[in-house]
Formats: C-alpha cells, structure tokens, sequence
C-alpha cells in the first residue's frame, strides 16, 4: 500500500479518536468534580491545593490523557503537512492514474471545481492540483480509448515548459526573430512557433496591368511548427496563405546524424539560388525578391543531406529530389540533383568584429532530365508563388513578359548554376548570377533554351545597428534596434532606419523566338528592374517598408490588350510584423 492510501486510511481515524478522546475528558472532569467535595480553605490553602492536584490519581488521569490527546494533535498536523507536500510531489511530476509511480492523495474535503472528465489547463485549477482522480482514458495509437487502468495502456507523462523567446543569429525559419517555444524539461523535445504577416499596398502607374498583386493585398502570410522530438532528431512544417491561395511550404523531417552531417526528408528549400533559401523575401532589405525567384529551385520534395566543415566555415547541401519545382508530385518519374557550397573563412576565434567577418560566398547547382509539358494545370503559374514549370517569365510584380505556346515542353537534361557572393555588416552587399538551361521542344524543333540573369543588393543602417552575419546558409534577419520606438513602455526612439537599392536584369534569350516557341505578341526577352527604398524598424517584431520600382522592357509589349508599353513604375509598401 502507497503512502496516499495510508494517508486515506489513517486521517479519518485519527479526528474520530480525538472526539471521542476530547469527550472523555470532559465527562471526567465533570465526574470528578461532583465526587469530590473539598472543605473551604482560605486563599493561601487553595493555593497550595491547586498546586497538589497533580498528586490526586484521578487528575494525574487526566493530566495524561491531555498529553496524549496533544501529541496526537500534533501528529496528525505532521499527517496534514506530509499529504500537502505529496500533493505537490505528484502536481510537480504531473502524474496521473495510470501512469508509473503516479500518486493522486484524495483529500476530505478538497474544494475544486467537478472535472466532468477533462484536466484542467492551468496550474492550480487541474484534477492534479485539486488532488481530484482523474478517470480521462488514453488513446492508443489505433484511436481507440483504453482506461488508464488497463494493463495494456502505457503512457509517458512529460512536464512541459513554455516560454517566448527571440533570437536574433537567423535560426528560426528564414530568419529569426520571436517564436513561442514549447519543450520538455532537458529539451528533448520542443515545439516551436513563428509567423510572418504582410501586408502590401502596391500602385501602379497604369490601369489593368496583368497582375492580382495591386491595390491593397495580402502577398503571403506564414506560419511555421519546428523543434526536435529528441535532439539527434527534428521537423518542421509551413503553411503560406498568398494572394489568395493557400500552401504547404515545408514539410520535412532531419536526423542530425553528428557535428558535421544532417540527413533531410520531405519538402523543403533546396538550392540554388542563394536568396531563394537563404532567408525569407519579408527580410530582404529591398521589398522583394529579384526576377530571378523564378529560376530557383524552391521547396522540391526529397532527400537532403547537410553539413558544416572546417569548424563552421564551410556549409554544403547535396541530395536528389523530384523534377519541376515545389510539386507535390513527380511529373516525368525522373530525379534531379540540387547542391551547394558556401565559405565563411573570416569566421570564429581571432575574425570578431573585423570587416571581414561577414564575408562569404559559394555555388549552387542542379541537373536533372525533364519531360513534360510546360503549361501544367494547376501549377502553371506567372505571378509570385511555390509550384510552377516555368510556362513564362515575368517581372518582380508577376507580370509575365515572355511566355510560351501551350505546346511547348520540356524534353531533356536541365541545368541551373548559380554563383553568389555577400558581405554583411552596417553595410551589406549581395550579388548573385544564375545560368538556367533546359531543351524544349514543340514536337517538331527541339533546341536548347538558356536564361541568365542577376542582381546586386545594397543596404546600411542609417541608425547604426548592423545585420546579421551571416552563417553560410542564412542571410538577412530581423534587427534590434538601439533606440526603440515602444510608447507602451514610454520609449520613444527612433527606431531603427534602413536604405537599400537593387538592380536586376533577367534575359531569356534569343533562340526560343527563332524556333517558335514563344508567343512573341506579348513577349520581349529582356528586362531590367530598379528597386529603390527605406525601411522602418519601430521594434524588433515590426517592420514598415517603402519602396520604388521601376520596370523596363527591351522591346514596347501589350499588357492586357493596351497599346505596347516598354516599362511601369510601382509605388509599393509593405506593413511586416515577425513574431
């Protein structure tokens, strides 16, 4: 038998005995005082009487008795004190019937609400706390309920710690920042959570240009479930509502197999292009990606491996996944190999704080063999998204520039390559370049179709914060600024202030248009974009952003039936919060 069902047993007994104890006394008392009939004395001589009295058999009876009934009170307080302090043994462990070594004392008289068959969420209010049995069955894996009195039940019960928390070194999603995190006491397990809300104004300077992305919208918002269900082993899964439209992000699973390696499975980024995965497009410090998002190999499902080398100054990914981009599915049963390397030699002990610490490039590269047409539907797609097969070209803003006839696919060996280089600090400077080339065919030409394309980012904190380093693989993150800008908490600084510029050019190239695959009615195989902006950072969660863009095509083209234009102009902003 278990101290508690002592402590049951015993704690009724011991008030019944002093009751019944307490009643004798005062009976005897009683009894002895009508027996005994002392003759008068005078003042001095009661004295000396009530000084004797415990020389009398009878009242040395009683004297007695007292202590007795004292010392049983007093054990019986120890009793009381012993059942709250395994009350809060078993709360602390969070036990349950049911459960190895659970104990739940059930108190006489124990106030608390009826449970009606669920555990209270909240510390002090739970079946445990109230020292309440707790009868809510468990469910086995199959679904089916099992009372946690049966044998055959086994459950783990774990205490769980929640916190929020901000990192600001880039190891969230893309990014960093604030998340809610979940987790066991020695963080074997944890649950982490993180969103990202935008919300973008964008004003063309022409009516009906081809593109849902105008007015006030919604461009994406995400939101992020990630930690480890041990430390060798972790998870992540994102969801993206864009424009509209909703989608799985990521989904993938990685066992951490040691220092230096880390095995990858299911949807997630993959390279190349360095500023598709290296951070999140809300953080880069103009107000969107470059044209070439298009050409990256985005979230394709698969197996990844990772690793870092050189102590932590060499980052690789290599791994095989489906064909096309961010599909569910494969299209042409065939693989393609995404890889990359990256160098931070400036990094670690003797680099702190120099201007070479944030330094760094690498290389990504893809090949695979594609066969399937490129206007798929369902994920044919000319504006800012996830799952496409590239039917077209288009602008920063969606617009598509350069598309293809509908019966034109791909029927080949596809190649990406793309190199990048990056220097974070006050000053920040990105640039990469990418070589994406695929054969297509129309069932009668076949030929070999290449686009090239780049970009060079520039920013600085006018205020004097700093971005993040950097670590190989993750680039721009939120920032905390030095002066914040929280008038909750009477703080009325400036915030943190940004300017930053990039210039992109993409070209499709020629030899598409001399084979016929291009519906050049609409088309142009250049063009270049100009971005242009300030960012205001109130706090470290909260960032507003406005910008000026500016498109220009090589050659004037149609958009939605109007006279040909060879360019538009954008005023674009955009309300971010990360938390």
């Amino acid at each position: 038998m278990d101290n508690s069902s002592v402590a049951r047993e015993r704690s009724p007994f011991r008030f019944e005995l002093l009751i019944v104890r307490t009643l004798c006394l005062i009976l005897g008392l009683a009894v002895t005082a009508s027996a005994q009939e002392p003759p008068p004395l005078s003042a001095p001589a009661a004295t000396t009487a009530a000084v004797e009295a415990p020389a009398n058999p009878s009242n040395a009876e009683l004297a007695e008795q007292l202590r007795l009934l004292r010392s049983e009170v007093a054990e019986t307080r120890a009793l009381k004190a012993e059942i709250q302090q395994l009350r809060g043994i078993v709360h602390s462990m969070g036990a349950q019937p049911g459960s190895a070594g659970a104990m739940t004392p059930t108190v006489p008289g124990a106030a608390g609400p009826p449970t009606n068959g669920l555990v209270g969420a909240h510390e002090g209010t739970s079946a445990e706390a109230q020292g309440i049995s707790n009868q809510v069955p468990e469910r086995y894996h199959s679904g089916a309920f099992a009372s946690r009195d049966d044998p055959g039940a086994s459950t783990e019960r774990f205490g769980i710690k929640g916190r929020y928390k901000y990192n600001d070194k880039a190891t969230g999603p893309l990014g960093g920042g604030g998340y809610f995190s979940f987790s066991s006491p020695d963080d074997e397990y944890t649950l982490n959570v993180t969103n990202q809300i935008t919300v973008d104004g964008t004003f063309l300077d022409r009516a009906r240009i081809p593109t849902t992305e105008q007015g006030f919208n919604v461009p994406f918002a995400r939101s992020y479930i990630y930690g480890n269900i041990t430390k060798d082993w972790s998870y992540q899964v994102g969801v993206q509502g864009f424009l509209g439209t909703f989608n799985l992000l990521d989904l993938f699973m990685a066992w951490h197999i040691n220092d230096y390696v880390t095995l990858r499975a299911g949807k997630g980024l993959a390279p190349p292009l360095y500023e598709y995965y290296a951070f999140s497009p809300a953080l880069e410090p103009v107000i969107t990606n470059s044209p070439l998002f298009q050409l990256a190999g985005k979230r394709p499902i698969g197996l990844m491996f990772t690793g870092n080398l050189w102590k932590n100054r060499i980052q690789w990914w290599s791994g095989i996944s489906n064909s096309g981009i961010s599909l569910f599915g494969n299209l042409d049963r065939n693989q393609d190999y995404n890889g990359a390397v990256d160098f931070t030699p400036f990094r670690g002990e003797g680099w702190e704080d120099t201007v070479l610490e944030g330094l760094g490039g690498g290389a990504g590269f893809s090949a695979g063999k594609q066969e399937y047409l490129l206007k798929q539907e369902g994920v044919s797609i000319s504006n800012n998204g996830e799952s496409t097969t590239n039917p077209a070209f288009s602008t920063v803003l969606g617009v598509p520039f350069y598309t293809y006839h509908s019966n034109v696919s791909a029927d080949g060996m596809r190649s990406v390559f793309s190199p990048h280089i990056y220097w974070y600090g006050r000053f920040s400077v990105l640039a990469e370049y990418i070589n994406f080339s695929r054969v297509l065919t129309d069932g009668t030409t076949k030929g070999r179709s290449t686009q090239r394309g780049y970009y060079v980012n520039a920013s600085y904190w006018l205020t004097g914060e700093s971005d993040f380093k950097g670590n190989g693989f993750q680039g721009y993150s939120t920032v905390t600024p030095l002066h914040p800008f929280i008038p909750s908490k009477h703080l009325y600084g400036p915030g943190a202030w940004q300017i930053a510029a990039q210039w992109s050019e993409l070209n499709a190239g020629t030899g598409d248009i001399a084979r016929g695959f291009v519906d050049t009615s609409n088309s142009t195989n250049r063009m270049t974009n100009f971005m242009a902006g300030v960012n205001w950072w109130p706090n470290r969660y909260t960032r507003l952003s406005f910008d000026y863009v500016t498109t220009n095509f090589n050659n004037p083209i149609p958009l939605s039936g109007r006279s040909p234009v060879d360019g538009y102009q954008t005023f674009w902003m955009r309300f971010a919060m990360f938390f």
